[in-house]
């Protein structure tokens, strides 16, 4: 399996031009209940963002769209911690007409730190958010939940590779 791994990381990066592939030490875990064979999409945004994340979500929706044989799960990263509950889920509801979206919340330091240091924003200051600032890479979590394949972004070259070594792949 890390064989397949290692290919669809050089598959991705050749693709894609800037991927990344790094050891998960939580996905385990934090992904327990998925489905065996699902891939896991995170896309780290902002609750309220306006410019990157609607552009993010609907390469999300259009992915899903043009290849629904993909078991798929899509989670938004809610990069600031002090989001409330009933804020995240407004502002998923209008997103989740066309997208099966879950909410992704950091439960650990560790979480944060592991993002942090990916390039997800998590903002430290009020002044930092309302500038609307933050990373604009996709997060892709094969179906074994040890690694995480860091996605500059999504599009339509990118999904047609990424599709083909999601097929190239034996589970």
């Amino acid at each position: 399996m890390s064989g397949l791994l290692i290919s669809l990381s050089f598959g991705i990066s050749y693709y894609s031009g800037k991927t990344r592939y790094v050891d998960c030490p939580f996905c385990l875990e934090k992904f327990s209940k998925e489905p065996n064979g699902t891939w896991i999409w995170i896309y780290p945004g902002l609750v309220g963002c306006g410019k990157k994340c609607p552009l993010a979500l609907e390469a999300l929706r259009r992915f899903q769209e043009r290849f629904p044989e993909v078991k798929s799960s899509f989670y938004f990263l809610v990069t600031d911690p002090s989001e409330s509950e009933e804020d995240i889920q407004s502002y998923l509801a209008y997103y989740r007409k066309s997208l099966s979206i879950q909410a992704l919340k950091p439960e650990s330091e560790e979480e944060i730190r592991f993002y942090r240091k990916l390039g997800a924003y998590l903002p430290v200051h009020p002044s930092l958010k309302s500038r609307d600032e933050h990373g604009t890479q996709f997060f892709l979590v094969p179906p074994n939940r040890k690694s995480m394949y860091l996605l500059p972004k999504l599009g339509e070259k990118e999904w047609i590779e990424i599709r083909n070594e999601i097929d190239s792949i034996t589970y």
